[in-house]
């Protein structure tokens, strides 16, 4: 009823503290303790969903304790970074000091260096990222310690830094860096720790051709080696010099030295001694002894064959004529045997250029530089071929190729200053013969040559001088004789012409040119009665000349 008290047995029983009893706390099921057992259970219910909220929140923290982690991670991964660069920049510094020879200061700058990255590595380990630690790093610091150490003559702390890296198991390939502490062994002359380390260096990589090179080359076997060079260059010289004086001719002599050879200890020699025996043949002037010889060799193993087919293909061009079909099958046979051979690709291309057939030739002298690029020959032939095709700008380019690579040759020089001479500037091309003149002086061709130059400039003094010179060195140049002669009879000095003229008329007798001068200067000279002579002689022996008469 309203306004009633409540009854007592409808409060929940008050505990001495106040609080609400056991008796009057509610059940799992909703219903108090007191309730009759026989009635239904019922779902006590909620507005939200039981359970949903306290695991979302358990994710929330977990994904935000991640987050917070690997920001965590993160900075401290930057930090390392920064760390690493200034070691990198302190690495700089040290190469770049000792690039500068400044080898004092790179070895401190290498030790700060490793400071620093001793610093980083401590860092990972108190922040526990030490799988991420860079290996690379740490071996380059050790490596340059190790050089700079080397630099400033301390072996023995080169040797203990190279020891750490090659008895750290996390370097790759660091046993490779054996052979530099047998290097420092050798240069402290400890020759059985040095051999000790090259071979377990080489055990390292059992192809490393470095390795191989180290341990063929210890001073025994340098000491072998000169042994039998100069054992070698004695017996060649010896057979050259016996050769002619041991029998009737050279050529018999050297057989004798050959067979005596394949008989001693040294009968390796007797094949390069019998190609020897080929270019002393030709020097001799036996082009056909010398082809007698290479044929030999002709039918031997393929580098030797290719050698011998090679060197009879340049001796049939040579001999020039009908022997130019031989050289070419030589050269065919040679290219056979190696085809990359740019001395046969050489020898082609001469046999196209003898021919006329250019293009053919200047295929052969590319395709000659293109497998050497250091062939001289070919690169020379190639200009010469430009220029017989009218290409000026490549056949420039090339002899310019070649004067920078054979510095001050006159063959070069004279190439460069015809060149300029048929592109009419004669400056360039008087310079150019003047460096060649300086090389050679006596070569009596380049001084005519300047000489024609001068005189087409009106120069009549410096090609008067130059033309003077060349007839000291070669009195028998017809063209030099006649404008020498000439030269004196406009300078009204025509007694000196007759002795170029006499002189031309005895190398050619038959050519009444001579003697018609000959006899023209005397009578300019006023020696009427020589002159007469001279004429009736002219007559007797030529009477159908008009000129005489």
């Amino acid at each position: 009823m309203a306004g009633r008290a409540p009854s007592a047995y409808g409060m929940a029983p008050q505990s001495s503290y106040g609080g609400v009893s056991s008796y009057g706390v509610r059940s799992r099921t909703g219903r108090t303790a007191l309730a009759t057992r026989n009635e239904p259970s019922r779902p006590m219910t909620a507005v939200r969903a039981a359970g949903y909220t306290s695991f979302a929140n358990k994710v929330q923290a977990a994904e935000s304790a991640a987050a917070a982690e690997s920001k965590s991670t993160e900075s401290i991964e930057e930090k390392c970074r920064e760390m690493e660069q200034r070691v990198m920049d302190m690495l700089k510094e040290s190469l770049f000091a000792a690039e500068r020879r400044s080898f004092k200061e790179a070895l401190d700058k290498a030790k700060e260096a490793g400071r620093r990255e001793r610093a980083v590595v401590k860092y990972r380990e108190q922040q526990g990222v030490v799988e991420s630690m860079n290996i690379d790093l740490t071996f380059t610091v050790l490596f340059n310690l190790a050089q700079q150490y080397m630099a400033n003559d301390m072996a023995n702390e080169a040797l203990n830094t190279y020891q750490i890296i090659v008895k750290n198991k996390m370097f790759p390939n660091s046993g490779r860096l054996k052979v530099n502490i047998g290097n420092i062994y050798f240069k402290k002359k400890d020759y059985n720790k040095a051999i000790k380390y090259y071979r377990m260096a080489l055990d390292q990589d059992k192809d490393d051709v470095l390795m191989t090179q180290v341990l063929n080359n210890d001073s025994l076997r340098q000491l072998a080696r000169r042994q039998r060079a100069d054992a070698e260059r004695a017996i060649l010289t010896a057979a050259k010099t016996i050769s002619p004086a041991i029998a009737s001719d050279f050529a018999a002599g050297y057989e004798w030295c050959v067979e005596t050879i394949k008989q001693s200890v040294h009968a390796s020699l007797a094949t390069e001694l019998e190609m020897s025996k080929a270019g002393e043949l030709l020097r001799h002037g036996d082009l056909e002894g010398a082809a007698e010889v290479l044929k030999v060799f002709h039918t031997q193993e393929s580098k030797i064959a290719g050698a011998a087919a090679n060197n009879l293909c340049m001796l049939k061009l040579l001999q020039g004529g009908e022997k130019l079909q031989e050289a070419e099958q030589y050269s065919e046979q040679s290219l056979a045997l190696d085809h990359y051979n740019a001395n046969a690709l050489v020898n082609a291309g001469n046999i196209a250029y003898l021919r006329g057939d250019y293009d053919k030739a200047y295929t052969s002298y590319r395709e000659a530089l293109s497998n050497d690029a250091g062939c001289v020959q070919a690169l020379y032939n190639l200009g010469l071929v430009c220029r017989q095709q009218g290409n000026v700008e490549q056949a420039l380019e090339c002899f310019y190729k070649l004067h920078n690579i054979l510095l001050n040759n006159v063959q070069v020089l004279c190439q460069l200053a015809a060149i300029y001479e048929s592109l009419e500037d004669t400056a360039q091309a008087i310079e150019l013969y003047s460096q060649a003149n300086s090389l050679a002086p006596s070569d009596p061709a380049i001084l005519a040559r300047l000489a024609a130059i001068y005189d087409a400039e009106g120069d009549k003094t410096q090609a008067f001088q130059s033309n003077y010179d060349s007839y000291r060195y070669y009195p028998s140049n017809l063209k030099v004789i006649e404008w020498m002669g000439a030269y004196y009879i406009d300078a009204q000095f025509s007694e000196k012409a007759v002795n170029y003229f006499e002189k031309a008329s005895i190398m050619q007798p038959n050519e009444i040119k001579w003697q018609l001068m000959m006899a023209s200067s005397h009578r300019r000279a006023g020696n009427y009665q020589k002159a007469l002579e001279l004429y009736k002689n002219i007559h007797k022996r030529f009477p159908a000349n008009i000129e005489c008469k």
